[in-house]
């Protein structure tokens, strides 16, 4: 069985903390030993996370913005290098906006919108790191896709082709750079109880959420463990011979 070592002495980036998936790739990261500088877009979420994260004995900072701003990203990827060390592992996991619209109704605004929402922004956040990692010669880069962009489905066409693209941008951030030391590899997960998912079900033990799962392959939804358990393993050292992968952490939606 794969073993995830210590991450002591790296220090990670992790971008879109006010979901419940960034927040818990933050905990597992920092559990492991990261130093850990998580962004977002609500200050309450960000003073929340890096408290538990402190308690907990961990490293954590926190940085409000924008993520397609590219000044915005380079004075944090900076002052992260300044306060710890120069980041080596990136978790790019801003986005969002797939609710679905008849691509008859999707206006040319919209599309923009989500194109640099959830493209954009992962190209202009892994453009800011790679020069330190190239520095040093080490980096592991996971992106976040969805399942949207594997295969057609109920999500706005916008939102497909924008995940559709991080994955071909991971590949080939990939193949570019393998020989320079960075590994990069795209997670595609599917259906995660979230918190939005949840609100828009009402609560937790909803009908809703219990025909979601009835349409899942392992019969249940997603936790947003399932997938920092995915990304902690592509950021550490036990996937040091992966890279240019897509995982899709799905239950079997995908096939």
């Amino acid at each position: 069985m794969p073993r995830i070592d210590s991450l002591s002495g790296h220090v990670a980036l992790v971008t879109g903390i006010s979901g419940s998936i960034g927040a818990e790739v933050s905990r597992s990261l920092a559990g492991l030993g990261a130093s850990v500088a998580v962004h977002g877009r609500t200050q309450s979420r960000l003073d929340e996370l890096t408290g538990q994260i402190r308690s907990d004995g961990g490293r954590s900072t926190a940085y409000v913005g924008d993520v397609r701003d590219a000044a915005h990203l380079g004075a944090v990827v900076a002052d992260v290098a300044r306060t710890w060390a120069p980041v080596d592992i990136l978790v790019a996991l801003a986005g969002g906006d797939g609710s679905p619209t008849p691509t008859a109704s999707l206006g040319p605004g919209r599309w923009r919108e989500v194109i640099e929402t959830d493209l954009t922004s992962t190209f202009l956040t892994v453009h800011a790191v790679l020069p330190g990692m190239l520095e040093h010669g080490d980096g592991r880069i996971v992106t976040v896709a969805s399942s949207a962009g594997r295969r057609p489905s109920q999500a706005n066409a916008a939102y497909a082709a924008a995940k559709a693209g991080v994955i071909i941008l991971t590949e080939h951030i990939a193949k570019e750079y393998a020989t320079s030391g960075i590994r990069a590899s795209c997670v595609a997960p599917s259906i995660i109880e979230t918190a939005t998912l949840r609100r828009g079900c009402r609560h937790r033990n909803s009908p809703q959420l219990a025909a979601i799962a009835a349409r899942v392959p392992l019969g249940r939804i997603g936790q947003p463990s399932d997938i920092a358990d995915a990304i902690t393993f592509l950021a550490s050292d036990s996937s040091s011979w992966i890279t240019g992968t897509v995982l899709d952490v799905t239950a079997g939606m995908t096939l």
